[in-house]
């Protein structure tokens, strides 16, 4: 409390002395008066900041896990999006049934934005279109890294 009280006086006669020494006049007194009454106020103040620092840090700590659950919707949501882009293309290029086309996307980790790191399609037994250039047409459309593999219903 010693310090405290300290801390004001001596800010206080610091301000007194610029005060006095400050040339009379309009501008420059009124100037020089009122930044020492806020810095008089600041210093009367300042045993608020620890508590107001504290009150920040809790907020700062709830915003950011309410940041890192909704940038983890955002990329379900984005690869859920890009699946369904690449799905819609597929079928429109190569003539197939939208429900034949599987789509899975591969986020890449560790990156501020939702990026693609691979996406892989499998399509039917019964599709007759090159693999390969398949790859590298959605790969080129898409500007990510597509596979395109041909498999039966029911294998892995």
């Amino acid at each position: 409390m010693a310090n405290y009280l300290f801390s004001i006086v001596a800010a206080s006669v610091f301000v007194a002395v610029l005060c006095a020494a400050a040339p009379d006049g309009e501008g420059v007194g009124k100037f020089v008066a009122f930044a020492g009454a806020l810095t008089v106020a600041l210093v009367a103040l300042s045993p608020l900041a620890g508590g107001v620092d504290a009150w920040m840090d809790g907020i700062r700590s709830e915003w950011g896990s309410e940041l890192q659950d909704s940038s983890t919707q955002d990329e379900e949501q984005s690869a859920k999006y890009l699946a369904y882009n690449i799905a819609m293309t597929a079928s429109e290029i190569y003539s197939l049934e939208l429900l034949d086309v599987s789509v899975s996307v591969y986020p890449a980790k560790d990156v501020q934005a939702f990026t693609p790191e691979a996406v892989h399609i499998v399509l039917p037994a019964e599709t007759s279109i090159d693999t390969g250039e398949a790859s590298q047409t959605l790969s080129k459309l898409f500007s990510c890294t597509i596979s395109v593999e041909i498999k039966e219903r029911g294998t892995s």
